[in-house]
């Protein structure tokens, strides 16, 4: 259970109901959570959403990233949401799995270096040989947004587990079942 708690859509003032409306991804636990202060929840969503538009990847890549931080992390919230979320931009459920497992050699060399590097960053162990790996296959300018995205989603996991946050629906686990996979439509 929460340790805060959770608001409505409802209950938030109405410049910030918005926040919490389904094309927004909805009453999400997490986004809730932060909606205790809604100005809080408008700057973290708009930051997430440059982080997405802005990061030099694409939505699949993102997502790779995202699962490889909460899985770094052991963080059931951040793997849960993003496990469906990263099946609609493509992501393979096989590819899923073998983040899961650590296991990055099926992995073409871009995406095992952004998935090697996202490890290593929500770990704080970039060193230059990890920075190296990752500018061998991206810009300077996208390695900029591929560390900020790690570190919004790595911040993101420490309020899931200050506040406690749970995913709304059974736990998809981290070896996910293809059946147990709940998408979202992001359209």
């Amino acid at each position: 259970m929460a340790r805060i708690t959770l608001p409505r859509q409802s209950d938030l003032p109405e410049e910030y109901q918005y926040l919490l409306g389904e094309d927004a991804l909805g009453e999400r636990e997490l986004l809730q959570a932060i909606g205790a202060n809604p100005p809080v929840l408008q700057t973290y969503m708009r930051h997430g959403t440059a982080l997405w538009k802005h990061a030099g990847l694409p939505s699949r890549d993102v997502e790779l990233a995202i699962l490889a931080v909460a899985r770094e992390l052991d963080n059931e919230y951040e793997w849960h949401q993003h496990v469906g979320l990263a099946r609609d931009v493509g992501v393979e459920h096989e590819e899923i799995r073998a983040i899961s497992a650590g296991r990055f050699d099926a992995f073409d060399p871009a995406d095992t270096a952004l998935l090697e590097y996202a490890r290593r960053a929500a770990r704080r162990e970039v060193d230059d040989d990890a920075h190296d790996l990752i500018e061998d296959q991206f810009d300077e300018e996208t390695v900029a947004g591929i560390a900020s995205l790690v570190g919004h989603y790595l911040g993101t996991a420490v309020v899931i587990d200050a506040l406690e946050l749970q995913p709304e629906t059974a736990f998809v686990g981290w070896e996910p079942d293809d059946e147990r996979i709940e998408t979202y439509d992001r359209e």
